[in-house]
Protein backbone atom coordinates (compact mmCIF):
# COMPACT_ATOMS: atom_id res chain seq x y z
CA UNK A 1 0.00 0.00 0.00
CA UNK A 2 2.74 2.28 0.59
CA UNK A 3 4.57 1.40 -2.60
CA UNK A 4 1.47 2.28 -4.24
CA UNK A 5 0.28 5.79 -2.90
CA UNK A 6 4.10 6.86 -3.08
CA UNK A 7 4.38 6.36 -6.63
CA UNK A 8 0.93 8.09 -7.21
CA UNK A 9 2.17 11.10 -5.10
CA UNK A 10 5.70 10.49 -7.21
CA UNK A 11 3.80 10.76 -10.80
CA UNK A 12 1.08 13.75 -10.02
CA UNK A 13 4.17 15.59 -8.49
CA UNK A 14 6.49 14.76 -11.86
CA UNK A 15 3.48 15.61 -14.09
CA UNK A 16 2.08 18.68 -12.61
CA UNK A 17 5.78 20.80 -12.54
CA UNK A 18 6.25 19.23 -16.25
CA UNK A 19 2.85 20.61 -17.04
CA UNK A 20 3.71 24.07 -15.48
CA UNK A 21 6.62 24.18 -17.59
CA UNK A 22 4.83 23.09 -20.67
CA UNK A 23 1.65 25.58 -19.53
CA UNK A 24 3.05 28.64 -17.37
CA UNK A 25 0.43 29.93 -15.25
CA UNK A 26 0.43 32.79 -12.78
CA UNK A 27 1.21 31.23 -9.89
CA UNK A 28 3.56 33.28 -7.50
CA UNK A 29 7.26 31.88 -6.90
CA UNK A 30 6.23 31.62 -2.90
CA UNK A 31 3.01 29.39 -4.28
CA UNK A 32 5.12 27.00 -6.47
CA UNK A 33 7.91 26.18 -4.04
CA UNK A 34 5.12 25.78 -1.45
CA UNK A 35 3.85 22.88 -3.09
CA UNK A 36 7.51 21.17 -4.46
CA UNK A 37 8.41 20.86 -1.07
CA UNK A 38 4.89 19.87 -0.06
CA UNK A 39 5.19 17.20 -2.47
CA UNK A 40 8.70 16.87 -1.48
CA UNK A 41 8.31 16.16 1.85
CA UNK A 42 4.89 13.71 2.00
CA UNK A 43 6.83 11.16 -0.78
CA UNK A 44 9.72 11.17 1.91
CA UNK A 45 8.00 9.79 5.12
CA UNK A 46 6.30 7.33 2.93
CA UNK A 47 9.09 6.13 1.16
CA UNK A 48 11.33 6.65 4.24
CA UNK A 49 10.20 4.26 6.95
CA UNK A 50 11.38 4.90 10.72
CA UNK A 51 14.25 3.08 11.17
CA UNK A 52 17.98 2.97 11.61
CA UNK A 53 21.09 0.76 10.83
CA UNK A 54 20.35 -1.44 13.75
CA UNK A 55 17.13 -0.64 14.71
CA UNK A 56 13.59 -0.79 12.77
CA UNK A 57 10.29 0.44 14.31
CA UNK A 58 7.30 -1.60 14.48
CA UNK A 59 4.86 -1.05 11.80
CA UNK A 60 2.15 0.61 13.67
CA UNK A 61 4.94 2.93 14.44
CA UNK A 62 6.12 3.58 10.88
CA UNK A 63 2.35 4.17 9.96
CA UNK A 64 1.43 6.56 12.34
CA UNK A 65 4.56 8.74 11.82
CA UNK A 66 3.91 8.36 7.87
CA UNK A 67 0.39 9.80 8.50
CA UNK A 68 0.71 12.75 11.20
CA UNK A 69 3.47 13.88 9.44
CA UNK A 70 2.55 13.95 5.89
CA UNK A 71 -0.41 15.66 6.89
CA UNK A 72 1.68 18.04 8.90
CA UNK A 73 3.87 18.73 5.55
CA UNK A 74 0.53 18.86 3.52
CA UNK A 75 -1.36 21.23 5.60
CA UNK A 76 1.45 23.58 6.38
CA UNK A 77 2.89 23.79 2.63
CA UNK A 78 -0.70 23.81 1.74
CA UNK A 79 -0.80 27.22 4.42
CA UNK A 80 2.06 28.71 3.20
CA UNK A 81 0.44 28.29 -0.69
CA UNK A 82 -3.04 30.18 0.18
CA UNK A 83 -1.61 32.79 2.27
CA UNK A 84 1.57 33.95 -0.20
CA UNK A 85 0.21 36.85 -1.98
CA UNK A 86 -0.18 38.49 1.85
CA UNK A 87 3.53 37.12 3.00
CA UNK A 88 5.08 38.96 -0.46
CA UNK A 89 3.88 42.60 0.66
CA UNK A 90 4.30 42.63 4.04
CA UNK A 91 6.50 41.44 6.59
CA UNK A 92 5.25 42.12 10.01
CA UNK A 93 1.71 41.89 11.57
CA UNK A 94 2.01 37.65 11.46
CA UNK A 95 -1.02 36.16 13.27
CA UNK A 96 -0.79 33.89 16.06
CA UNK A 97 -1.34 30.78 13.40
CA UNK A 98 1.53 32.26 11.22
CA UNK A 99 3.94 31.50 13.58
CA UNK A 100 2.38 28.38 15.18
CA UNK A 101 3.41 27.37 11.57
CA UNK A 102 6.67 29.08 10.93
CA UNK A 103 8.45 27.38 14.59
CA UNK A 104 6.63 23.90 13.54
CA UNK A 105 7.64 24.05 9.79
CA UNK A 106 11.48 24.88 10.45
CA UNK A 107 11.07 21.83 12.94
CA UNK A 108 9.67 19.85 9.88
CA UNK A 109 12.14 21.02 7.90
CA UNK A 110 15.18 20.33 9.95
CA UNK A 111 13.86 16.47 10.80
CA UNK A 112 12.86 15.61 7.02
CA UNK A 113 16.87 16.86 6.00
CA UNK A 114 17.85 14.25 9.04
CA UNK A 115 16.14 11.70 7.17
CA UNK A 116 17.27 12.26 4.03
CA UNK A 117 21.29 13.48 4.60
CA UNK A 118 21.77 12.22 8.14
CA UNK A 119 23.34 14.91 11.03
CA UNK A 120 26.13 16.90 8.41
CA UNK A 121 23.42 19.35 7.71
CA UNK A 122 21.50 19.36 10.36
CA UNK A 123 24.15 20.61 12.69
CA UNK A 124 25.09 23.20 10.05
CA UNK A 125 21.86 24.78 9.70
CA UNK A 126 21.37 24.54 13.90
CA UNK A 127 24.80 26.54 14.24
CA UNK A 128 23.58 29.04 12.63
CA UNK A 129 19.79 29.11 14.07
CA UNK A 130 21.88 29.44 17.70
CA UNK A 131 23.81 31.82 15.92
CA UNK A 132 20.75 34.12 14.95
CA UNK A 133 19.25 33.53 18.74
CA UNK A 134 22.46 34.15 20.78
CA UNK A 135 23.88 37.28 18.66
CA UNK A 136 23.88 39.64 21.24
CA UNK A 137 25.76 37.35 24.13
CA UNK A 138 28.70 36.99 21.26
CA UNK A 139 31.68 40.02 21.42
CA UNK A 140 33.00 41.82 18.90
CA UNK A 141 32.23 42.07 15.04
CA UNK A 142 30.44 38.64 14.64
CA UNK A 143 27.97 39.78 17.71
CA UNK A 144 24.45 41.33 16.83
CA UNK A 145 21.27 42.12 18.23
CA UNK A 146 19.70 38.70 18.50
CA UNK A 147 16.72 37.24 17.56
CA UNK A 148 13.73 35.60 19.30
CA UNK A 149 12.53 32.15 18.64
CA UNK A 150 9.02 33.16 16.66
CA UNK A 151 10.56 35.82 15.55
CA UNK A 152 13.37 34.47 13.81
CA UNK A 153 11.22 31.37 12.73
CA UNK A 154 8.90 33.68 11.10
CA UNK A 155 11.75 35.59 9.00
CA UNK A 156 13.34 31.91 7.93
CA UNK A 157 9.57 30.77 7.04
CA UNK A 158 7.09 33.22 6.06
CA UNK A 159 9.63 35.68 3.80
CA UNK A 160 11.87 35.32 0.48
CA UNK A 161 14.99 35.37 2.36
CA UNK A 162 14.87 31.80 4.17
CA UNK A 163 13.19 28.69 3.02
CA UNK A 164 11.24 29.33 0.29
CA UNK A 165 13.51 31.54 -1.25
CA UNK A 166 15.52 31.18 -4.79
CA UNK A 167 17.53 28.43 -3.25
CA UNK A 168 14.40 25.82 -3.00
CA UNK A 169 13.38 27.74 -6.48
CA UNK A 170 16.20 26.64 -8.36
CA UNK A 171 15.21 23.14 -7.24
CA UNK A 172 11.25 23.95 -7.96
CA UNK A 173 12.28 25.11 -11.50
CA UNK A 174 14.93 23.75 -12.71
CA UNK A 175 17.12 21.35 -10.95
CA UNK A 176 13.54 18.84 -10.62
CA UNK A 177 13.19 18.45 -14.53
CA UNK A 178 16.76 17.17 -15.45
CA UNK A 179 16.08 14.84 -12.22
CA UNK A 180 13.14 13.83 -14.19
CA UNK A 181 15.36 13.56 -17.33
CA UNK A 182 17.75 11.61 -15.47
CA UNK A 183 14.57 8.87 -14.67
CA UNK A 184 13.50 9.02 -18.22
CA UNK A 185 17.19 7.95 -19.40
CA UNK A 186 17.58 5.30 -17.19
CA UNK A 187 14.40 3.53 -16.83
CA UNK A 188 14.12 3.25 -20.93
CA UNK A 189 17.80 2.05 -20.95
CA UNK A 190 20.03 4.68 -21.64
CA UNK A 191 22.26 3.94 -18.61
CA UNK A 192 22.72 0.76 -19.69
CA UNK A 193 23.34 1.51 -23.48
CA UNK A 194 26.09 4.25 -21.83
CA UNK A 195 27.87 1.30 -19.92
CA UNK A 196 27.77 -1.11 -22.93
CA UNK A 197 29.31 1.44 -25.17
CA UNK A 198 31.99 1.78 -22.43
CA UNK A 199 32.33 -1.81 -22.29
CA UNK A 200 32.99 -1.91 -26.20
CA UNK A 201 35.12 0.96 -26.30
CA UNK A 202 37.48 0.15 -23.75
CA UNK A 203 36.98 -3.51 -22.46
CA UNK A 204 39.44 -4.99 -24.43
CA UNK A 205 42.50 -2.53 -23.64
CA UNK A 206 44.59 -2.49 -20.96
CA UNK A 207 43.20 -1.75 -17.79
CA UNK A 208 40.15 -2.16 -19.89
CA UNK A 209 37.42 -2.45 -16.80
CA UNK A 210 38.40 0.39 -15.11
CA UNK A 211 38.84 2.80 -18.29
CA UNK A 212 35.27 1.61 -18.82
CA UNK A 213 34.45 2.58 -15.13
CA UNK A 214 35.81 6.17 -15.89
CA UNK A 215 33.99 6.48 -19.04
CA UNK A 216 30.80 5.17 -18.12
CA UNK A 217 30.45 6.75 -14.92
CA UNK A 218 31.40 10.06 -16.36
CA UNK A 219 28.75 9.74 -18.93
CA UNK A 220 26.05 8.27 -16.78
CA UNK A 221 27.07 10.46 -13.73
CA UNK A 222 26.56 14.27 -15.48
CA UNK A 223 22.63 13.31 -15.21
CA UNK A 224 21.97 11.36 -12.23
CA UNK A 225 22.45 14.33 -9.96
CA UNK A 226 23.63 11.88 -7.21
CA UNK A 227 27.45 10.60 -6.84
CA UNK A 228 25.93 7.61 -4.77
CA UNK A 229 23.51 7.03 -7.06
CA UNK A 230 25.96 7.07 -9.89
CA UNK A 231 28.70 4.46 -7.27
CA UNK A 232 26.04 2.10 -7.21
CA UNK A 233 24.34 1.99 -10.38
CA UNK A 234 27.73 1.67 -12.33
CA UNK A 235 30.38 0.19 -9.46
CA UNK A 236 28.42 -2.82 -9.14
CA UNK A 237 29.14 -3.52 -12.74
CA UNK A 238 32.55 -2.48 -13.01
CA UNK A 239 34.10 -2.48 -9.87
CA UNK A 240 34.08 -6.17 -9.33
CA UNK A 241 35.75 -6.51 -13.55
CA UNK A 242 38.50 -4.36 -12.17
CA UNK A 243 39.07 -7.13 -9.40
CA UNK A 244 38.99 -9.80 -11.90
CA UNK A 245 41.90 -8.62 -13.73
CA UNK A 246 44.16 -7.64 -11.19
CA UNK A 247 42.90 -4.46 -9.47
CA UNK A 248 43.34 -4.49 -5.62
CA UNK A 249 39.93 -3.92 -3.84
CA UNK A 250 40.77 -0.22 -2.75
CA UNK A 251 42.16 0.61 -6.01
CA UNK A 252 38.85 -0.82 -7.84
CA UNK A 253 36.77 0.98 -5.17
CA UNK A 254 38.54 4.16 -5.51
CA UNK A 255 38.53 4.62 -9.39
CA UNK A 256 34.83 4.47 -9.59
CA UNK A 257 34.25 7.19 -6.44
CA UNK A 258 36.65 9.46 -8.39
CA UNK A 259 34.83 8.79 -12.04
CA UNK A 260 31.34 8.94 -10.01
CA UNK A 261 32.19 12.24 -8.36
CA UNK A 262 33.20 14.27 -11.20
CA UNK A 263 30.36 13.53 -12.65
CA UNK A 264 28.61 16.09 -10.84
CA UNK A 265 31.02 18.25 -12.90
CA UNK A 266 30.55 17.04 -16.49
CA UNK A 267 29.24 18.86 -18.87
CA UNK A 268 26.45 19.04 -20.08
CA UNK A 269 24.22 18.65 -17.23
CA UNK A 270 26.64 18.92 -14.48
CA UNK A 271 24.76 16.81 -11.77
CA UNK A 272 22.14 19.70 -12.03
CA UNK A 273 24.24 21.84 -9.57
CA UNK A 274 24.97 23.79 -12.81
CA UNK A 275 21.12 25.29 -13.01
CA UNK A 276 22.01 26.59 -9.20
CA UNK A 277 25.04 28.11 -10.18
CA UNK A 278 23.51 29.97 -13.20
CA UNK A 279 20.51 31.23 -11.55
CA UNK A 280 22.80 33.12 -8.46
CA UNK A 281 25.50 34.35 -10.94
CA UNK A 282 22.44 35.57 -13.30
CA UNK A 283 24.28 34.28 -16.22
CA UNK A 284 23.07 31.99 -19.04
CA UNK A 285 23.79 28.11 -18.59
CA UNK A 286 25.52 27.99 -21.58
CA UNK A 287 27.92 29.93 -19.73
CA UNK A 288 28.58 27.61 -17.32
CA UNK A 289 28.75 24.17 -19.78
CA UNK A 290 31.26 25.99 -22.08
CA UNK A 291 33.47 27.00 -19.06
CA UNK A 292 33.33 23.97 -17.16
CA UNK A 293 34.37 21.90 -20.22
CA UNK A 294 37.94 21.89 -20.48
CA UNK A 295 38.69 21.30 -16.86
CA UNK A 296 36.35 18.29 -16.70
CA UNK A 297 38.25 16.69 -19.78
CA UNK A 298 41.42 17.32 -17.61
CA UNK A 299 39.94 15.53 -14.24
CA UNK A 300 38.78 12.51 -16.83
CA UNK A 301 42.49 12.74 -18.71
CA UNK A 302 44.15 12.33 -15.46
CA UNK A 303 42.42 9.71 -14.00
CA UNK A 304 42.34 7.59 -17.25
CA UNK A 305 45.85 7.79 -17.39
CA UNK A 306 46.05 6.78 -13.56
CA UNK A 307 44.36 3.43 -14.66
CA UNK A 308 46.30 3.04 -17.61
CA UNK A 309 49.87 3.24 -15.76
CA UNK A 310 48.46 0.96 -13.03
CA UNK A 311 47.61 -1.84 -15.35
CA UNK A 312 50.83 -0.97 -17.67
CA UNK A 313 52.87 -1.20 -14.42
CA UNK A 314 51.24 -4.70 -12.83
CA UNK A 315 51.30 -6.13 -16.53
CA UNK A 316 47.24 -6.27 -16.71
CA UNK A 317 45.23 -7.54 -19.96
CA UNK A 318 41.90 -6.32 -21.04
CA UNK A 319 39.30 -8.44 -21.28
CA UNK A 320 38.24 -11.08 -24.06
CA UNK A 321 36.18 -9.49 -27.04
CA UNK A 322 34.31 -12.05 -27.37
CA UNK A 323 33.22 -11.26 -23.56
CA UNK A 324 32.31 -7.77 -24.76
CA UNK A 325 29.70 -6.25 -26.61
CA UNK A 326 29.43 -5.89 -29.61
CA UNK A 327 29.68 -2.08 -30.30
CA UNK A 328 27.91 -2.06 -33.73
CA UNK A 329 24.89 -4.04 -32.08
CA UNK A 330 25.48 -1.57 -28.83
CA UNK A 331 24.57 1.34 -31.55
CA UNK A 332 21.82 0.17 -33.51
CA UNK A 333 19.84 -0.69 -30.39
CA UNK A 334 20.66 2.28 -28.38
CA UNK A 335 21.39 5.24 -30.74
CA UNK A 336 18.07 6.64 -29.93
CA UNK A 337 19.56 7.56 -26.60
CA UNK A 338 22.19 9.84 -28.18
CA UNK A 339 19.11 12.36 -30.01
CA UNK A 340 17.69 13.94 -26.80
CA UNK A 341 21.40 14.90 -25.75
CA UNK A 342 21.75 16.53 -29.53
CA UNK A 343 18.39 18.05 -29.15
CA UNK A 344 18.73 19.21 -25.45
CA UNK A 345 21.96 20.88 -26.59
CA UNK A 346 20.22 22.21 -29.92
CA UNK A 347 17.16 24.22 -28.37
CA UNK A 348 20.07 25.65 -25.29
CA UNK A 349 22.89 27.03 -27.70
CA UNK A 350 21.36 27.86 -30.96
CA UNK A 351 17.38 28.33 -29.90
CA UNK A 352 18.30 29.94 -27.28
CA UNK A 353 15.33 28.88 -25.22
CA UNK A 354 15.13 28.10 -21.23
CA UNK A 355 17.11 24.85 -19.70
CA UNK A 356 13.54 24.25 -18.52
CA UNK A 357 12.11 23.81 -22.10
CA UNK A 358 15.74 22.09 -23.27
CA UNK A 359 14.90 19.51 -20.62
CA UNK A 360 11.52 19.02 -21.92
CA UNK A 361 12.21 19.00 -25.43
CA UNK A 362 14.72 16.42 -24.74
CA UNK A 363 12.05 14.43 -22.51
CA UNK A 364 9.64 14.47 -25.41
CA UNK A 365 12.08 13.20 -28.57
CA UNK A 366 12.93 10.18 -25.85
CA UNK A 367 9.80 9.08 -25.45
CA UNK A 368 8.79 9.36 -29.02
CA UNK A 369 11.84 7.33 -30.03
CA UNK A 370 11.30 4.72 -27.21
CA UNK A 371 8.08 4.26 -28.04
CA UNK A 372 8.59 3.82 -32.18
CA UNK A 373 11.28 1.36 -30.97
CA UNK A 374 9.54 -0.64 -28.21
CA UNK A 375 5.27 0.04 -28.36
CA UNK A 376 2.89 -1.03 -26.03
CA UNK A 377 1.42 -1.75 -22.44
CA UNK A 378 5.52 -1.94 -21.49
CA UNK A 379 6.16 1.33 -22.68
CA UNK A 380 3.69 2.95 -20.39
CA UNK A 381 4.60 1.10 -17.24
CA UNK A 382 8.33 2.48 -17.95
CA UNK A 383 6.68 5.84 -18.46
CA UNK A 384 5.58 5.78 -14.87
CA UNK A 385 8.37 4.33 -13.39
CA UNK A 386 10.81 6.74 -14.94
CA UNK A 387 8.50 9.69 -13.38
CA UNK A 388 8.81 7.66 -9.95
CA UNK A 389 12.77 7.66 -9.97
CA UNK A 390 12.80 11.06 -11.24
CA UNK A 391 10.20 12.62 -8.62
CA UNK A 392 12.37 10.40 -5.45
CA UNK A 393 15.51 11.47 -6.53
CA UNK A 394 14.40 15.21 -5.90
CA UNK A 395 13.72 14.41 -2.81
CA UNK A 396 17.64 14.63 -1.93
CA UNK A 397 18.01 18.17 -3.56
CA UNK A 398 14.59 19.82 -2.65
CA UNK A 399 14.52 18.90 1.33
CA UNK A 400 17.89 19.96 1.62
CA UNK A 401 17.71 22.99 -0.06
CA UNK A 402 14.60 24.01 2.21
CA UNK A 403 17.56 23.82 5.01
CA UNK A 404 19.75 25.30 3.24
CA UNK A 405 17.22 28.35 2.96
CA UNK A 406 17.67 28.77 6.86
CA UNK A 407 21.08 28.95 6.74
CA UNK A 408 21.27 31.36 3.76
CA UNK A 409 18.29 33.49 5.79
CA UNK A 410 20.11 33.90 8.93
CA UNK A 411 23.42 34.61 6.83
CA UNK A 412 20.95 37.54 5.10
CA UNK A 413 19.10 39.06 8.11
CA UNK A 414 22.52 38.59 10.57
CA UNK A 415 24.40 40.34 8.10
CA UNK A 416 27.06 37.84 8.73
CA UNK A 417 28.22 36.80 5.41
CA UNK A 418 30.19 40.37 5.75
CA UNK A 419 31.88 39.25 9.02
CA UNK A 420 32.57 35.66 7.33
CA UNK A 421 34.98 37.85 4.36
CA UNK A 422 36.16 40.12 6.80
CA UNK A 423 37.46 36.84 8.82
CA UNK A 424 39.02 35.34 5.49
CA UNK A 425 40.71 38.53 4.14
CA UNK A 426 42.48 38.51 7.86
CA UNK A 427 43.40 35.43 7.96
CA UNK A 428 44.57 35.19 4.52
CA UNK A 429 46.53 38.14 4.44
CA UNK A 430 44.52 39.88 1.64
CA UNK A 431 46.47 37.35 -0.30
CA UNK A 432 44.95 35.58 -3.19
CA UNK A 433 47.01 32.28 -2.68
CA UNK A 434 46.07 31.66 1.10
CA UNK A 435 42.73 32.28 0.52
CA UNK A 436 42.21 29.73 -1.79
CA UNK A 437 43.54 27.72 0.60
CA UNK A 438 41.06 28.77 3.50
CA UNK A 439 38.29 28.43 0.85
CA UNK A 440 39.62 25.40 -0.72
CA UNK A 441 39.33 23.69 3.31
CA UNK A 442 35.74 25.85 3.49
CA UNK A 443 34.64 23.92 1.02
CA UNK A 444 36.40 20.12 1.62
CA UNK A 445 34.64 20.67 5.38
CA UNK A 446 31.32 22.01 4.69
CA UNK A 447 31.19 19.34 1.93
CA UNK A 448 31.74 16.25 4.75
CA UNK A 449 28.57 14.25 3.78
CA UNK A 450 26.11 16.79 2.42
CA UNK A 451 25.63 16.69 -1.58
CA UNK A 452 27.25 18.66 -4.00
CA UNK A 453 24.17 21.42 -4.71
CA UNK A 454 24.10 21.86 -0.53
CA UNK A 455 28.19 22.22 -0.03
CA UNK A 456 28.10 24.82 -3.26
CA UNK A 457 25.73 26.64 -1.65
CA UNK A 458 26.63 27.20 1.25
CA UNK A 459 30.21 28.30 0.57
CA UNK A 460 29.06 29.97 -2.07
CA UNK A 461 27.22 32.92 -0.40
CA UNK A 462 29.98 32.53 2.43
CA UNK A 463 33.24 32.88 0.27
CA UNK A 464 32.72 33.68 -3.49
CA UNK A 465 32.53 37.27 -2.69
CA UNK A 466 35.23 37.38 -1.09
CA UNK A 467 37.36 35.85 -4.07
CA UNK A 468 35.41 38.35 -6.58
CA UNK A 469 36.47 41.11 -4.46
CA UNK A 470 40.22 40.50 -4.67
CA UNK A 471 39.27 40.77 -8.69
CA UNK A 472 39.00 36.98 -9.17
CA UNK A 473 36.84 36.34 -12.32
CA UNK A 474 33.03 35.85 -10.90
CA UNK A 475 33.10 32.63 -13.08
CA UNK A 476 36.17 30.98 -11.63
CA UNK A 477 35.61 31.81 -7.98
CA UNK A 478 32.24 30.36 -8.49
CA UNK A 479 33.54 26.71 -10.29
CA UNK A 480 36.65 27.07 -7.83
CA UNK A 481 33.55 26.29 -5.04
CA UNK A 482 31.88 23.76 -7.00
CA UNK A 483 35.27 22.16 -7.79
CA UNK A 484 35.63 21.81 -3.86
CA UNK A 485 31.90 20.85 -3.57
CA UNK A 486 32.42 18.20 -5.60
CA UNK A 487 35.28 16.62 -4.79
CA UNK A 488 34.58 16.42 -1.15
CA UNK A 489 32.58 13.08 -1.70
CA UNK A 490 36.29 11.34 -1.75
CA UNK A 491 37.82 13.17 0.56
CA UNK A 492 38.44 11.61 4.08
CA UNK A 493 37.10 11.17 6.62
CA UNK A 494 33.79 11.15 5.58
CA UNK A 495 34.26 10.49 1.62
CA UNK A 496 30.78 8.75 1.07
CA UNK A 497 31.52 8.15 -2.35
CA UNK A 498 35.01 6.41 -1.41
CA UNK A 499 32.98 4.42 1.07
CA UNK A 500 30.35 3.49 -0.40
CA UNK A 501 32.56 2.25 -3.65
CA UNK A 502 34.75 0.37 -0.82
CA UNK A 503 31.57 -1.30 0.44
CA UNK A 504 30.75 -2.69 -3.17
CA UNK A 505 34.79 -3.68 -3.61
CA UNK A 506 35.27 -5.11 -0.14
CA UNK A 507 37.73 -3.03 0.58
CA UNK A 508 38.96 -0.97 3.54
CA UNK A 509 37.15 2.44 3.19
CA UNK A 510 40.10 4.32 4.67
CA UNK A 511 42.59 2.72 2.36
CA UNK A 512 39.88 3.42 -0.21
CA UNK A 513 39.41 7.41 0.45
CA UNK A 514 42.89 8.06 0.69
CA UNK A 515 43.76 5.83 -2.89
CA UNK A 516 41.17 8.38 -4.35
CA UNK A 517 42.36 11.53 -3.10
CA UNK A 518 45.71 10.84 -5.12
CA UNK A 519 43.81 9.01 -8.29
CA UNK A 520 41.62 12.44 -8.11
CA UNK A 521 44.70 15.08 -7.14
CA UNK A 522 43.44 16.73 -10.40
CA UNK A 523 40.49 17.93 -9.24
CA UNK A 524 42.84 19.84 -6.02
CA UNK A 525 45.45 20.94 -8.82
CA UNK A 526 43.27 22.23 -11.48
CA UNK A 527 40.97 24.74 -9.83
CA UNK A 528 43.45 26.76 -8.57
CA UNK A 529 45.32 27.26 -12.01
CA UNK A 530 42.15 28.26 -13.71
CA UNK A 531 41.89 30.88 -10.93
CA UNK A 532 45.17 32.36 -12.14
CA UNK A 533 44.95 31.49 -15.43
CA UNK A 534 41.12 31.90 -16.73
CA UNK A 535 41.71 30.58 -20.26
CA UNK A 536 40.93 27.33 -19.06
CA UNK A 537 37.70 27.99 -18.80
CA UNK A 538 37.82 30.03 -22.43
CA UNK A 539 37.66 33.18 -21.18
CA UNK A 540 40.08 35.61 -22.61
CA UNK A 541 41.86 36.17 -25.71
CA UNK A 542 42.86 32.92 -28.28
CA UNK A 543 46.34 33.05 -26.49
CA UNK A 544 46.01 33.12 -23.38
CA UNK A 545 43.09 30.07 -23.77
CA UNK A 546 45.85 28.12 -25.87
CA UNK A 547 48.57 29.05 -23.14
CA UNK A 548 46.25 27.96 -20.21
CA UNK A 549 45.02 24.95 -21.88
CA UNK A 550 48.31 23.53 -23.41
CA UNK A 551 50.52 23.90 -20.14
CA UNK A 552 47.57 22.38 -18.35
CA UNK A 553 47.22 19.58 -20.32
CA UNK A 554 50.78 18.67 -20.19
CA UNK A 555 50.79 19.05 -17.08
CA UNK A 556 47.91 16.75 -15.92
CA UNK A 557 49.91 14.34 -18.17
CA UNK A 558 52.88 14.99 -16.28
CA UNK A 559 51.56 14.62 -12.64
CA UNK A 560 49.95 11.43 -13.28
CA UNK A 561 52.93 10.15 -14.30
CA UNK A 562 54.77 11.12 -11.58
CA UNK A 563 52.12 9.64 -8.94
CA UNK A 564 51.79 6.66 -10.80
CA UNK A 565 55.67 6.54 -11.19
CA UNK A 566 55.20 5.24 -14.49
CA UNK A 567 56.05 6.93 -18.13
CA UNK A 568 56.55 4.89 -20.59
CA UNK A 569 58.01 2.24 -18.32
CA UNK A 570 58.46 2.01 -14.37
CA UNK A 571 60.31 5.09 -13.52
CA UNK A 572 63.25 5.82 -11.23
CA UNK A 573 63.22 7.84 -8.19
CA UNK A 574 65.39 10.42 -10.08
CA UNK A 575 62.95 10.12 -12.78
CA UNK A 576 60.09 10.39 -10.57
CA UNK A 577 61.34 13.47 -9.21
CA UNK A 578 62.23 15.40 -12.69
CA UNK A 579 58.62 14.41 -14.06
CA UNK A 580 56.99 16.07 -10.62
CA UNK A 581 59.11 19.10 -11.21
CA UNK A 582 57.93 19.16 -14.72
CA UNK A 583 54.53 18.60 -13.54
CA UNK A 584 54.78 21.48 -11.01
CA UNK A 585 56.48 23.77 -13.71
CA UNK A 586 53.60 23.62 -16.48
CA UNK A 587 50.37 23.57 -13.90
CA UNK A 588 52.04 26.65 -12.25
CA UNK A 589 50.45 29.85 -14.03
CA UNK A 590 53.92 31.72 -15.64
CA UNK A 591 55.54 31.34 -19.28
CA UNK A 592 59.41 30.85 -18.27
CA UNK A 593 58.27 27.85 -15.71
CA UNK A 594 56.21 26.55 -18.76
CA UNK A 595 59.43 26.71 -21.16
CA UNK A 596 61.64 25.27 -18.64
Amino acid sequence: MRKKISGIIAICWALFQMYLIIVPGDMLPTQLRAIHLGFALVLMWLIRPLKTKKWTAPEWLQNTETIVLGTLSAAICAYIFFNAQRYDFYAYGYTTLDKIVSVVGILLILYATYRVLGLSLVIIAGVFILYALLGKYIPGNFGHRGFQPVVLATKLFLTSDGVFGSILGTSATLVFIYLIFGGFLKTMGGGKFFTDISYAGFGNRRGGPAKMAVVSSCLFGSISGSTIANVVTTGTITIPLMKDIGYKPEFAGAVEAVASTGGQYMPPIMGATAFIMAQMMNVDYSEIVKAAFVSAILYYLALLLMVDFEAAKTGMKGMAKDTLPNAKKVLKEGWHFIIPFVVMLYVLFVMKYTAQHAAMFAIAIMLVLCFIRKPGRDFLKKVGESLIDGAKSAITVAIPCACIGIVVGVILITGVGLEFSSLMRLLSGGSMFPLLLIMMLTSLILGLGVPTTAAYILVQVIAVPTLIELGVNPMAANLFCLYFAVISSITPPVALAAITAANIAGADPFKTGWTAVRLGISGFVIPFVFVYQPGLLLIGSFGEILTAVLSCTFGVIALSGALQQYFFGILKKWETAILFAAAVCLITPNTILDIV
